[in-house]
């Protein structure tokens, strides 16, 4: 069953298939009537890359940085969108075009669980900063990696979507112990967490 692909090659393509996801989910805005996100916060999103983009260009330091967090904010929208329209066209790989997405080819789109993240490290950046860094063990068939991290003894947990294998976590309360777990997200985004590691930001 085909599925809509989410993940982009670089940072041009991902400025591409955001502005083709947005043309096109707006030309077909009668297939797609409840979009998550919704497309006026995703023209925000798109529009906030976009500006960074053309800022990076000229290779200073702190828009290349921007950058790349807008960039990661449009890509887990561009994730989000694809498992609704996932839901929506149930492999119908003409819905999945109307959205602006590609669609995956039935081979490469098999049903199978993806393997439990292993190997999750957490550890200061410096001492007085309150940064965190996440770590987990690469898989080379992940598309994104799911970090989610909270509070110590709270219930909510806060989700990031990041390309690579490696998360700074920032603003964390100093002094504070917090769980973090993390998971593989491939071609089937059901999501497989790595066991809960306890850290203290300080």
């Amino acid at each position: 069953m085909a599925r809509p692909i989410f993940k982009s090659t670089d940072a041009t393509g991902l400025l591409r298939y955001a502005e083709s996801i947005l043309l096109k989910m707006r030309q077909n805005a009668d297939l797609f009537t409840d979009p998550v996100p919704d497309l006026a916060s995703f023209e925000s999103l798109l529009e906030n890359y976009r500006n960074a983009f053309a800022e990076a260009s000229f290779r200073d330091k702190r828009a290349v940085v921007v950058k790349g967090k807008t960039g990661q904010a449009l890509q887990e929208a561009i994730y989000r969108l694809s498992q609704y329209v996932d839901a929506q066209a149930e492999g119908d790989v003409e819905l999945i075009l109307a959205a602006g997405f590609i669609p995956g080819s039935p081979s490469t789109n098999r049903i199978n669980r993806i393997p439990k993240a292993e190997n999750l490290r957490v550890e200061n950046v410096q001492v007085g900063t309150g940064i965190l860094r996440a770590r987990v063990r690469r898989w080379k068939h992940a598309r994104l990696y799911r970090y989610e991290y909270r509070l110590l003894g709270t219930e909510t947990w806060s989700s990031v979507l990041h390309s690579r294998s490696v998360l700074e976590v920032q603003g964390l309360e100093m002094m504070k112990h917090y769980e973090f777990r993390v998971s593989y997200v491939g071609t089937n985004t059901q999501p497989n967490y790595s066991d809960i590691i306890t850290a203290l930001a300080v």
